[in-house]
């Protein structure tokens, strides 16, 4: 059983060991414990959540680390969208889950452990996330922690041996790689570390290249083996895990431009540019970006106008501010909307045309998911950390 794992099935049976000093003889609880937990198991999470607030009794049987076990292993777990926002000017993150059937962002457990963190990097492994590094006070930090996406718990993970910000972190295999990061202190020797999931220990890695990139923008995971990434000033890289090897191909982007979110849908890469444009191009052709089709007068609507308190009309232009990717294959973009203080979401299906050398996109929903408070002060805008879907 995985370390995580078992964490959380300890933690479980500390907070519902008394719970279980019930007695009833009708509905699941006529049921042996094996049946009830093998029936439970193949009920979605939604229904889960309206059976918890049914009773306590009820509520210690959704929560049963038996019930969340047997939905990993016999794969019942469905894809949930997670998001961090910066809700300014507060000092912390807050985490949310999108609810599927009102498409609204559901506010989870913060991190007991968490202070002003800023520059994280956020790995999916299983069914949470790790949140590495970022910065704390002012100062890079090496705090690693975990968010169980079964239960909304939160675990302080291994420190890294270097303090990093702003780093690029990947998952291959069972391990954690994370990059850069750490400024003017790094070298060839600690430049690069890696986290080993089942034992949840940290290992600095050597890393032999003719040129090590201070600055990592962008990396990600290609054919689940070979890590493709780009510097600060354009240059792409890959690395391969199973050589301990990263080199670069001495190609710049063809197209200079901001690229963000980089991620992999079947063999292309896909990534947010400016004026809400979303591009794409294939690793092997040498980052050869272009835009995904069919999206214009989506994008038209990026455009608007407020009208701050005695002042006249002024003219702004939405963008962009996070990308992903679910389940399916889509594109899940999210947008601020300064005029009605709202962040929107879209979902956009993707369709190659033109024998591959075009990539089509089509809207197939879009919506506010999170508003500002118009009579609070203390919220005033809203930047998306970081999203992605998560099995649990």
């Amino acid at each position: 059983m995985d370390e995580s794992m078992k964490r959380r099935r300890v933690c479980s049976e500390s907070r519902n060991k008394n719970s279980k000093e019930v007695s009833l003889s009708s509905g699941l609880w006529s049921l042996p414990d094996e049946v009830t937990v093998n029936c439970l198991a193949h009920v979605s999470r939604l229904d889960l959540a309206a059976l918890a607030v049914a009773s306590k009794c009820h509520r210690s049987l959704v929560v049963s680390p038996d019930l969340w076990d047997r939905r990993y292993l016999k794969g019942c777990t469905e894809p949930s969208l997670y998001v961090c926002l910066h809700i300014l000017p507060e000092p912390n993150p807050r985490w949310f889950i999108l609810n599927p059937m009102k498409r609204r962002l559901k506010p989870i457990r913060s991190n007991p452990y968490e202070e002003a963190h800023s520059l994280s990097s956020f790995v999916v492994v299983n069914w949470g996330i790790y949140i590495i590094g970022g910065v704390r006070n002012g100062e890079p930090t090496s705090d690693v922690f975990f968010l169980d996406c079964f239960e909304h718990s939160w675990y302080r993970i291994p420190s890294m041996y270097m303090p990093r910000a702003s780093a690029t972190a990947c998952l291959v295999g069972e391990k954690i790689y994370v990059f850069g990061g750490c400024g003017d202190e790094a070298d060839s020797l600690n430049w690069a570390e890696v986290f080993d999931v089942k034992t949840q220990t940290w290992e600095l890695l050597f890393v032999f290249t003719p040129k090590m990139p201070l600055n990592i923008e962008q990396s990600v995971v290609i054919d689940r083996e070979l890590v493709y990434a780009v510097d600060d000033e354009g240059q792409n890289f890959s690395y391969s895990p199973s050589k301990c090897l990263f080199w670069t191909s001495g190609k710049t982007d063809s197209k200079p431009g901001y690229r963000s979110d980089w991620c992999v849908i079947g063999k292309l890469l896909f990534c947010r540019g400016t004026r809400g444009r979303i591009l794409w191009c294939e690793p092997d052709d040498g980052f050869d970006w272009e835009e995904v089709k069919g999206l214009e007068d989506f994008q038209k609507s990026f455009c608007g106008s407020i009208q701050p308190w005695g002042l006249a009309k002024t003219n702004v232009q939405y963008d962009i501010n996070k990308l992903c990717t679910d389940s399916a294959g889509n594109i899940v973009i999210f947008w601020n909307n300064p005029v009605s203080l709202e962040l929107w979401s879209a979902v956009i299906s993707l369709e190659s045309c033109k024998g591959g050398r075009e990539i089509k996109g089509k809207i197939e929903w879009s919506g506010a998911v999170f508003k500002l408070d118009p009579l609070s002060k203390s919220s005033y805008s809203v930047n998306v950390l970081y999203s992605a879907y998560v099995n649990a």
